[in-house]
């Protein structure tokens, strides 16, 4: 697990490329390194900085960036392939010599046997640049799911690419000017939907795809992204049974724990985190750490099924007591690690600050359940949608005349439901929204529409209703939110987090299984609770599902009330697009508990701001900003 950064120039940019390498400490701290790039005649091309946290091959031969023995190719590279020995194996057979029992030769290798070809071999999470000296040509590449990150930016007949977004601010050479399009992004969800950044002028490599980067002539190119993966696997065509999903679990979670350094787990007291630990149990010959956050507010704490789950299966278990307090002293340095302004991570910045403290680098974690074995209230939404689908006209026109009359956030969600053009993307839309267009045309003046909700095209002629939403869920929310706040905070405390469940094998799985086998009344993922019956605890199979999140509602209103108020009450809120007037309606009906306000929305606009000033990034011409002509409260 390393940082990567880079910069495709004919110019001296190693004075650039440390900045930016400095910048990514966090993501390994272990060791540095750098590659000067040239062409076949020598000529200057660029720089490549990597930070090394050495998970694989502890020892000097992991070093990177590396280079293949005949110097044509060299590697930056940021993740893990689970599958690397397999494709190793292959490789020997082959006549290879590989200079390192890691991951990253093998990909260094794989490459120059098979060129692009080796990306739809590798399962894992990875993200990497790969420079060809023969064709002088940089090739940007990055994980199917969109685990591991990549961003890049291009001017003047240059590029510059790195693991992080401020990191590519450290280089200098980025003017600090908000996107815009990410506004609303933001507004719409509470992240910022992908390839679109928080940053005008850089971008984010797209999930699943590797972008070539011409060096040959004077001008550097940029090609477009070619695809080397689906967004999502499906079972192959003609297969009707489901893999058994049980073996399957144990198959990725044995391919996670690979490891040359020890190996914790996240247990939330949740199906999914249980259901990892429970599947580590019998894979695992090492004994097993387990951490869960705990609260002094019992009703968000999970902490007593959390003891449960560890004592069934005899680990190591750690429980990392969070309070309100606790959380404002810590926002100095979460704010600090944050990448992009997001809604959420806070919980995963607090465990993983407790796990590296331990000594522990890697950890496991049960994302990906949710998104994969219909978890969310969005499957069943559609599902319900689905049944009405044909009388969609009649009933939108409906929740709309009433929605008009007393706008009503309830009805607001139903209205939503109806109008887009499926039961999945309807669902997800009502269920992933922050601010409807009224309230982000009130927040910013602006009544351009964010089209990042629907941003994934569906295909409802091969696809079923939940494979739909699980699609949208994983492409949207997942990789925008849940998988970029877990690699960013657990790589500010130096942790790779790695993730099971979102897995190919386990998604191609996980797809093969009927949708009415994902959906009964009264159990949340039925088929997790069916596949782990036998083995995890009674008590947790039948817990209603709780959302594993801190108490905000309460500590907005106690300790975290000044610092969030003094920012909300200010009047640069225009710096980073908002009408001050209309953003401290927000709070007000928040802190009034008017109109079903929850702590998500002042919280998403207390984040942008001090995410903002904390990066010293502002809208281009923030004086642009009016005051609005309808209060806010209208929209409410």
């Amino acid at each position: 697990m390393c940082g990567i950064s880079g910069a495709l120039s004919s110019q001296d940019s190693t004075a650039i490329v440390e900045r930016m390498n400095a910048a990514l400490v966090h993501r390994g701290p272990d060791d540095d390194g750098f590659a000067q790039l040239a062409g076949v005649n020598g000529a200057r091309r660029g720089v490549f900085g990597s930070r090394r946290l050495a998970i694989l091959d502890l020892s000097s031969c992991g070093h990177q960036p590396m280079w293949s023995e005949d110097k044509r190719f060299c590697l930056a590279f940021n993740g893990e392939i689970y599958n690397f020995r397999e494709i190793r194996a292959e490789l020997e057979k082959l006549g290879a010599k590989l200079q390192s029992s890691g991951d990253t030769a093998v990909v260094l290798e794989g490459w120059r046997r098979w060129g692009s070809g080796i990306l739809a071999r590798l399962r894992g999470m990875f993200a990497f640049a790969l420079w060809d000296r023969d064709e002088e040509r940089c090739y940007l590449a990055r994980d199917s799911f969109g685990i591991k990150p990549l961003y890049f930016h291009e001017a003047a007949g240059s590029v510059l690419f790195a693991s992080e977004i401020r990191a590519l601010l450290a280089s200098g050479h980025i003017e600090r000017t908000l996107d815009e399009r990410a506004i609303l992004s933001y507004l719409a969800t509470g992240s910022v939907s992908e390839p679109v950044t928080i940053i005008e002028s850089i971008a984010a490599v797209p999930a699943g795809t590797y972008i070539p980067i011409d060096c040959r002539r004077r001008q550097v190119e940029v090609g477009d992204a070619v695809r080397f993966a689906d967004a999502l696997p499906l079972p192959s065509v003609g297969e009707s049974d489901a893999p058994d999903l049980r073996q399957t679990l144990r198959d990725s979670v044995a391919h996670h724990l690979i490891s040359d350094v020890p190996v914790a787990l996240f247990l939330s007291g949740g199906l999914d985190s249980s259901t990892i630990v429970a599947v580590a149990s019998e894979v695992s010959k090492d004994p097993l750490d387990t951490f869960t956050i705990t609260f002094g507010e019992r009703d968000f704490s999970e902490a007593e099924p959390a003891r449960a789950v560890a004592k069934k299966f005899g680990t190591r278990h750690h429980e990392v007591p969070v309070s309100g307090r606790d959380l404002l002293d810590a926002l100095p340095n979460a704010f600090a690690a944050m990448d992009q302004p997001s809604l959420d991570g806070l919980n995963t910045y607090a465990v993983s600050r407790a796990i590296r403290q331990n000594g522990i680098k890697v950890a496991l974690s049960g994302l990906g359940g949710d998104e994969l074995f219909a978890g969310y209230p969005s499957f069943r939404r559609a599902e319900a949608a689905n049944h009405v689908w044909a009388l969609r006209g009649t009933l939108h026109a409906m929740f709309d005349k009433l929605d008009s009359l007393s706008h009503d956030a309830r009805l607001e969600r139903l209205k939503m439901l109806f109008e887009s053009s499926s039961p999945a993307g309807g669902a997800y839309h009502a269920s992933r929204v922050l601010f409807d267009d009224r309230q982000v045309k009130s927040l910013t003046r602006n009544a351009a529409r964010s089209q990042s909700l629907a941003a994934t095209s569906l295909d409802a002629a091969t696809l079923s209703v939940l494979q739909q939403v699980s699609l949208l869920e994983m492409t949207g929310y997942m990789r925008n939110t849940l998988l970029r706040d877990s690699d960013v905070f657990s790589m500010a405390n130096s942790l790779e987090l790695r993730v099971p469940f979102v897995d190919r094998e386990v998604a191609r799985a996980a797809m093969a299984i009927p949708d009415d086998r994902k959906l009964q009344r009264g159990i949340s993922k039925p088929v997790i609770v069916e596949t782990m019956r036998d083995i995890l605890p009674p008590s947790l199979l039948d817990r209603r599902k709780q959302g594993f999140t801190l108490p905000f509602e309460r500590w907005m209103r106690k300790e975290l009330f000044n610092e969030v108020d003094s920012v909300m009450r200010s009047r640069t809120l225009a710096s980073v697009g908002l009408v001050p007037q209309a953003s401290l309606q927000v709070w007000s009906d928040f802190i009034d508990d008017r109109r079903g306000m929850t702590w998500s929305r002042p919280w998403a606009l207390y984040t942008l701001k001090r995410w903002a000033d904390q990066n010293d990034v502002a809208m281009r011409d923030p004086s642009l900003i009016p005051e609005p002509s309808v209060p806010f409260a209208a929209a409410r």
